[in-house]
């Protein structure tokens, strides 16, 4: 849908973090500090104490150049600049995003934080003109290039349920010359980590190489991203190994019990794609403790043993796996047409490929 004001500092700030986010790039455009995703992909726990880590990015003016080359059902997710929005569609280059935070047990409290820049061909005077006319916005003064103002949107986030504590939240946006940040944080039942202002500056300052990234740590999260973040779009997660014990209880079991072998020692998992008018290339990465846990987990076995019978779906040509050290990575690649038209499996959701809608 078409990317306006509203669409991208409300819904994309929280949205966009947790799930599908965009990229990094124009040169300079968040301080001079470089042109890739992993320049403003700070490390989440040098920011604060957390054991979660998230991390996603996507080309997406890439993918707005090949949308006609797309299959129709595709093409209905890139609708026609509006002349009277100073957000075009056209205009994004890439997008970035990157957060942090911790689940307590049985998910009684929550604590998140997070960032997403978008790159393009934004005039920083409209944008601040726009925000500032419709008056639902503080300005919160400078730093650096950018102009910061707090958003009541994400300021005051419904979340949570009936007899839970009212959430604290905190949005903040900057915006500059052809780039925009926005930065949320909310809690629940939980002392509020990084507010918004100070996500959004951390990546401003991660540009700069001012706040250590997460390409320089030596994590789980670190090995996804190095596997995964040079496809189209990308996005991963680091989990907290409380958070798989939670989920290993889940399945009725613990390690070595059903689904559970394949939680065993699992401490990151993501997905890349790569998009063109003809083919389309699922690569799924999941990060073990050690490599007997990738072993012993099964999937890669799983896999070569299903592959066969995962081919004859009309929408995939191959499937196959690999392990390396603590790696486990599932590759599948197929029609782009009836990928995107069908999911990758009978019956699975196509793939959206719009901008941060509403």
């Amino acid at each position: 849908m078409q990317p306006t004001r509203r669409q991208f500092v409300a819904a994309g700030g929280l949205a966009a973090v947790l799930g599908t986010t965009g990229l990094a790039g124009c040169s300079g455009l968040l301080g001079g500090g470089g042109t890739s995703a992993e320049s403003l992909q700070y490390d989440p726990a040098e920011v604060a104490d957390t054991g979660n880590v998230l991390f996603g990015s996507m080309n997406y003016g890439d993918l707005y150049e090949m949308r006609d080359e797309l299959p129709p059902s595709a093409q209905d997710s890139f609708e026609v600049d509006d002349e009277d929005s100073p957000f075009q569609a056209s205009d994004v280059d890439q997008m970035v995003g990157v957060g942090g935070g911790d689940v307590g047990q049985m998910m009684q409290s929550t604590s998140f934080f997070g960032s997403l820049g978008v790159t393009g061909s934004f005039d920083r005077q409209t944008m601040v003109d726009e925000i500032e006319s419709e008056g639902e916005v503080t300005s919160a003064g400078e730093y650096g290039n950018f102009a910061l103002y707090e958003v009541p949107e994400l300021s005051q986030a419904p979340v949570g349920g009936v007899g839970q504590q009212t959430p604290q939240g905190s949005g903040t946006i900057g915006l500059s010359e052809g780039a925009m940040v926005m930065g949320v944080g909310v809690a629940q039942n939980s002392d509020l980590a990084v507010d918004g202002e100070e996500a959004a500056k951390a990546m401003i300052d991660a540009s700069s190489g001012d706040v250590p990234r997460l390409s320089a740590s030596s994590g789980p999260a670190q090995d996804l991203q190095s596997r995964i973040n040079d496809r189209l779009m990308a996005v991963g997660a680091e989990v907290d190994p409380d958070l798989v014990e939670m989920a290993q209880s889940l399945y009725g079991g613990g390690p070595g019990m059903g689904g559970g072998a394949m939680l065993n020692g699992i401490r990151a998992g993501g997905l890349g794609a790569d998009i063109d008018p003809e083919t389309t290339t699922y690569e799924f990465v999941l990060i073990y403790d050690s490599g007997s846990s990738a072993e012993e987990s099964g999937v890669a076995d799983l896999v070569d043993g299903m592959s066969s019978q995962m081919e004859q779906q009309p929408a995939i040509d191959s499937v196959s796996s690999s392990r390396d050290g603590a790696a486990v990575t599932v590759e599948m690649s197929g029609s782009t047409e009836q990928i995107l038209d069908q999911g990758p499996g009978a019956g699975a959701a196509p793939l959206a490929l719009g901008a941060p809608t509403r």
